[in-house]
């Protein structure tokens, strides 16, 4: 099934600038998910916003194949996949082309050694404004207070950034892994922040 439908519904990670209104004909705004893991929220939110055009992107192949399934089985023609890393894919998106960029528990590393690894700082948030049309915006989770605070300071100082907002939006649905998380005493953190 991966080999049938990549094809049709997956962009590559690598390539020329995409002419999204060629990926999305049709569709009054553009969202990226980066980590888009097992698929759960990108193909709950194509199902109920058909008209908004989304781009789930993650590293991991399982993901990648659940969410094609999805597409075919549901004909979601507003949803599209990249397997392959978001940081890398961003080069192929037009400046100010995307309405929103999501990035919804990222990975956390929680070791000092290791948090120059995390999403958030201040070089990736420049890529990630980049390709995010003015006023739009870009909506972070996490439910490890460390990487919250992290996220608040980096966006706080960011003058791609206007305002910096607790925020969840009622489309973001529970997943498996925050439920998990929830369970184990960690409560989830949302913010948005809106695009100078």
């Amino acid at each position: 099934m991966y080999e049938r439908l990549a094809p049709l519904f997956a962009l590559a990670e690598t390539g020329p600038v995409l002419d999204l209104v060629e990926s999305f004909p049709d569709r009054r705004s553009i969202r990226l998910e980066i980590g888009s893991g097992n698929g759960d929220l990108a193909s709950s939110f194509a199902r109920s916003h058909p008209d908004v055009g989304l781009i789930a992107v993650d590293v991991h192949r399982p993901g990648i194949a659940r969410l094609l399934a999805d597409i075919d089985a549901f004909g979601l023609g507003n949803l599209r996949v990249v397997e392959g890393d978001a940081l890398v894919f961003l080069d192929r998106l037009p400046d100010a082309s995307i309405d929103e960029v999501w990035a919804f528990f990222p990975d956390p590393w929680p070791k000092n050694a290791q948090s120059h690894r995390r999403l958030v700082t201040s070089e990736r948030m420049a890529r990630i404004a980049r390709v995010l049309k003015s006023g739009g915006s870009l909506r972070l989770a996490t439910d490890v207070a460390a990487y919250a605070q992290q996220m608040r300071g980096v966006l706080a100082a960011d003058p791609n950034f206007v305002r910096v907002e607790d925020e969840r939006p009622t489309w973001r649905i529970e997943t498996h892994f925050e439920r998990e998380g929830r369970e184990r005493g960690r409560a989830a953190v949302d913010l948005r922040a809106i695009r100078r």
